[in-house]
């Protein structure tokens, strides 16, 4: 024992210390695993029913006017705004329960939870997302992806500026980001460089964008997230 050290303070150090594993599945949500676009589509039907097409114009104004300052998807940041702006209109509650009892699980892609069960017996399985502090959290919790990760789910802002955090909770010999933006993907590889494979999914929105040379290419494209079941990932952290 090192002089002067308290043996209580040795031990819990010990027990905290995370173990090196061979690989870690880092795992994006929305159009990853869940379908984001469909629900973004239904809360744009539900504005334009209950207050009409100018406000959910509006609302789309002010959620994309957030994207921008804030660099993600902030659905209640832009509510916040919205009821403001409409002078809190007697129906904003009702948005304010679309929101809580949205049920998510509905737009989760097929087989989401089955790959990340299967990943989690190939490795750890980490939930890496984007997002602010309370609805996300609430939606992966509400969509069965927290229960399927056994609670391994991080939500930051700019996720791919995380990695040391990322690397000291969960070290690992090898990484394997899957995501739908290539944006981040590039970013995580050249960090990470050969340590990481890139697994890039062809959900959603971003998949129609057009290519940026500027970005690194991915290492794997999967055209649905149920592909992930196909493919092997043995001898990656070798």
């Amino acid at each position: 024992m090192v002089a002067g050290s308290h043996p209580l303070l040795l031990s819990e150090q010990s027990v905290h210390m995370p173990s090196l594993q061979n690989i870690v599945f880092l795992i994006d949500v929305d159009d990853t695993l869940f379908d984001n676009d469909r629900f973004e589509a239904e809360l744009s039907g539900f504005l334009e029913e209950k207050f009409g097409p100018g406000e959910k114009d509006l609302y789309r104004t002010l959620f994309e006017e957030c994207r921008h300052e804030e660099g993600f998807a902030d659905f209640l940041g832009a509510f916040q705004k919205f009821r403001i702006a409409v002078q809190e209109n007697p129906a904003t509650m009702e948005l304010a329960y679309f929101f809580r009892d949205y049920p998510f699980s509905r737009h989760l892609y097929p087989k989401a939870l089955e790959v990340l069960s299967a990943l989690s017996t190939r490795g750890t399985t980490v939930i890496l997302s984007d997002g602010d502090a309370f609805f996300q959290p609430h939606k992966i919790d509400r969509a069965g992806i927290r229960k399927a990760a056994h609670d391994k789910v991080r939500i930051y802002v700019h996720k791919e500026t995380r990695l040391d955090r990322l690397e000291k909770e969960f070290p690992a010999r090898h990484y394997v980001l899957v995501d739908d933006k290539r944006r981040i993907l590039s970013s995580v590889k050249k960090q990470w460089k050969n340590r990481v494979t890139t697994v890039w999914v062809r959900q959603g929105h971003y998949a129609r964008e057009a290519p940026d040379p500027a970005l690194l290419p991915p290492d794997r494209t999967i055209a649905k997230i149920e592909d992930l079941l196909e493919i092997s990932f043995s001898g990656i952290s070798h």
